[in-house]
């Protein structure tokens, strides 16, 4: 949120039209970015959570697109399973793991 206010004004909170929608971009592109290379958007990362592929690979450049779209439009909410997987996770075979 503070990326978004510092790049596009104090408009992404109270304003209207394509300004309200900045602060999901921002989280879009911080998310995609540091999951594809880190294994983690940056809250995952403080929580020392991380996302990887069942085969425990790193999920690469389209999954953590995909996953990130996914999550801005509300999809993960919908928790399956006894692993408590989410839909995201079961569509793109990740797994949510903790870290050391």
């Amino acid at each position: 949120m503070v990326v978004a206010i510092a790049i596009f004004g104090t408009e992404v909170m109270t304003g209207t039209g394509w300004k309200s929608f900045m602060i999901m971009a921002v989280y879009f592109v911080e998310a995609s970015i540091l999951t594809a290379l880190a294994g983690g958007s940056f809250g995952q990362l403080i929580a020392r959570i991380g996302i990887v592929r069942l085969d425990g690979h790193h999920i690469g450049w389209w999954r953590a697109v995909v996953r990130t779209a996914l999550k801005c439009l509300v999809l993960p909410a919908v928790v399956i399973g006894a692993e408590r997987r989410a839909l995201t996770d079961l569509l793109l075979g990740t797994v949510v793991i903790n870290r050391k």
